[in-house]
């Protein structure tokens, strides 16, 4: 099959959109006819407020802001419109970087992927509640065996670990702990304002990325302006939209950022331009998990990897049912183009299976797929 991509994006080794800056008729033309569709879903999904961002070639190509951060859902007329540097809290899309990190950490000779999260102080009451329990991703899991932070890491938790995914995000709410643990702390220091994860994904990613307006902590004071600014999720039931608890949680490892979709543009380009890690943690880094018979699997550190028509994708999707918010940061890595989308409702999300990727069950990617990669000559 043959695929057609942006010309403009192609030839153009930098369009960073924003209100005073001038572009190309031709480049401004494109992207307001995949705007004008965008709000368009986001409208028809009931989401109150979506940011975007583009990356291609590793630049910033294009960023936007829809709807509203914040408004009052009584009488009043109190409104926040969004914009690319609008914070959102992200949801599992924290796990891009916890794959990152613990690879990172690796790397150091800090941390050993193949050592047992068993060992961990808590483990054995934490595992059997679960085990035992009526929650989904408690099914099929075997206490009793050896489980390793690489398998916590890929999702071949459940099962003979190592030989099977499912998506389990309980299990990586545990990696907080195991670091505390690691690292000769207390591991209900994870539940603490400051704990050791959230340091050290601001000393290993935030800060060489520069990422200023994302918190790897509720607490950490000197980005207080990011947890103010942050939007407020909504649900919407019944023809109205319904204010959700604000979000204030520890970073456990399956969430707990808070970023904007211009911050995650600049993380998107640390990666592929080799900032944040060697080119040997990188290629693990999206490196999907194999199990002892050879089968791939669709995960690989924090990372969905699939193909698609023939083209790869790498992603991985947010959603917070509680707190109202979803997220999708979508890769084409052969084409080095990125969609990165916030939400402030749960608006995106498509029910992705639990034991598969399929990132093309989402509308707002499929949008993105039919205008960036899949047009037809």
């Amino acid at each position: 099959m043959q695929y057609i991509f942006l010309a403009v994006l192609l030839s153009l080794p930098s369009i960073a959109i924003s209100q005073n800056v001038s572009q190309p008729n031709d480049t401004e033309y494109f992207f307001e006819k995949f705007s004008i569709e965008l709000d368009s879903l986001r409208k028809a999904n009931h989401i109150p407020g979506l940011a975007v961002a583009v990356v291609k070639d590793q630049e910033l190509a294009w960023s936007n802001g829809y709807g509203n951060s914040h408004f009052d859902t009584g009488d009043g007329a109190s409104f926040k419109a969004v914009t690319p540097d609008t914070p959102f809290w992200i949801a599992s899309v924290t796990k891009t970087f916890l794959g990152l990190l613990f690879l990172q950490l690796e790397e150091q000779d800090k941390m050993d992927l193949n050592n047992e999260i068993n060992d961990m102080p808590g483990w054995d009451n934490f595992c059997d509640w679960l085990s035992n329990s009526e929650i989904v991703f408690g099914q099929d899991l075997h206490c009793d065996k050896p489980i390793t932070i690489r398998n916590v890491l890929n999702h071949t938790v459940n099962g003979d670990p190592g030989t099977e995914f499912m998506y389990n995000p309980l299990m990586y709410s545990r990696l907080s702990r195991y670091i505390e643990y690691v690292y000769g702390r207390p591991i209900s220091d994870a539940e603490g304002r400051h704990n050791t994860m959230a340091r050290l994904i601001q000393e290993n990613i935030l800060g060489p990325a520069g990422m200023d307006r994302t918190m790897s902590s509720m607490w950490q004071r000197e980005k207080a302006l990011v947890f103010f600014d942050m939007a407020q999720g909504f649900e919407y039931s019944n023809g109205r939209y319904i204010r959700k608890k604000h979000i204030e949680r520890h970073l456990a490892g399956g969430a707990g950022i808070v970023s904007t979709v211009n911050d995650l543009a600049k993380y998107d380009i640390a990666i592929d331009k080799g900032i944040l890690a060697s080119d040997q943690v990188m290629k693990k880094l999206f490196t999907p998990a194999l199990v002892p018979d050879g089968t791939t699997l669709p995960y690989a550190f924090g990372w969905y990897v699939q193909e698609y028509k023939g083209e790869k994708l790498i992603w991985h999707s947010g959603w917070d049912e509680k707190a109202g918010f979803s997220a999708l940061y979508l890769k084409v890595p052969e084409q080095n183009l990125t969609l990165i989308l916030l939400a402030n409702s749960e608006g995106m999300w498509w029910g992705n299976p639990l034991d598969d990727a399929e990132v093309e069950g989402a509308l707002f990617a499929q949008l993105f797929l039919d205008h960036f990669v899949f047009t037809a000559k």
